[in-house]
């Protein structure tokens, strides 16, 4: 069963855009029947991917293959249907004579288009006719002869101002040049997509604002006190008494509670040698043998 654009991108734009910040989406649809790997990921790496979409294309199956390259985008780019709505058609069942389709949400990494484009060259026997998508004419492209034909489109990164608009143009110029170029032979449209760079992710996020419920009218402007923190200025002047303080409270309370503490000791030493016992008393002779001698 087909996924829908919005549908397939939706179920882990969430999730997924958290997670993996160095990711974007992938689409594949084709009006031959493809048996990829892993059609239904929602999160793939890009070389397990590109092997996937390689092995699909083995055995030939279409007469024009379209490699789009578009870069500096995100799954969420795809999220709203301004975007790319042609591209929605296409893999949300529109057309009837797309037999297979294939949306991954997430790509760890760049799809390798190169190694694909090779593929097709060295396998295939493929001509290749290179496009540059920013400029939005269409190629003259001769028709087909007994070789498969591998058109290379290229989409630059949007600006961060109206990137639904300039999708949306890349999506429409797109739709045409596969209406001029495929007519009723049998196609294969492999669409990579490149991550954002870090300041473009940045500059994309929207900043919450929370509403004040006080107002204007309530803020009020903290100011230090300062004044009782102010350094005293060094006296350089003065009697050595008067710039030093000697006999502070600490020192007082140290002697207070070394005073009692000393005549303690004394009591203690004098109740101990006050103490009146002959070393007779500890001789072996006064034990009870020494009693019966006498």
């Amino acid at each position: 069963m087909a996924k829908t654009l919005i549908g397939a991108v939706a179920l882990a734009a969430l999730p997924s855009a958290i997670a993996f910040r160095n990711s974007s989406p992938f689409f594949l649809f084709s009006t031959s029947t493809l048996d990829v790997y892993g059609n239904d990921a929602e999160v793939a790496r890009s070389t397990r991917l590109t092997e996937a979409v390689i092995e699909s294309l083995r055995d030939c199956p279409s007469d024009t293959y379209v490699l789009v390259q578009q870069d500096g985008v995100s799954s969420v780019d795809y999220l709203h249907g301004q975007s790319a709505p042609r591209l929605g058609l296409y893999l949300g069942g529109g057309y009837a004579d797309v037999k297979t389709t294939m949306t991954v949400p997430e790509v760890v990494g760049s799809i390798d288009t190169s190694s694909i484009y090779r593929f097709l060259e060295s396998q295939c026997g493929a001509k290749g006719v290179q496009v540059d998508g920013a400029q939005g004419r269409l190629p003259t492209i001769s028709p087909k002869n007994s070789s498969p034909r591998v058109v290379e489109v290229h989409f630059p990164a949007p600006a961060i101002a109206n990137r639904a608009l300039t999708l949306d143009k890349y999506d429409s110029f797109l739709e045409k040049l596969l209406t001029s170029s495929t007519k009723s032979e049998p196609y294969t449209v492999i669409y990579t997509t490149t991550a954002q760079t870090s300041d473009a992710t940045f500059q994309n996020q929207h900043t919450y604002e929370m509403d004040d419920p006080f107002g204007e009218a309530v803020h009020m402007e903290l100011k230090r006190d300062t004044g009782i923190h102010r350094k005293a200025a060094p006296q350089s002047e003065g009697a050595l008494f008067e710039r030093y303080q000697y006999l502070s409270p600490g020192l007082f309370m140290g002697l207070t509670a070394v005073v009692p503490l000393f005549f303690i000791l004394y009591f203690g030493l004098s109740a101990i040698s006050s103490l009146e016992v002959s070393y007779y008393a500890f001789s072996k002779e006064m034990g009870p043998s020494a009693q019966k001698k006498q």
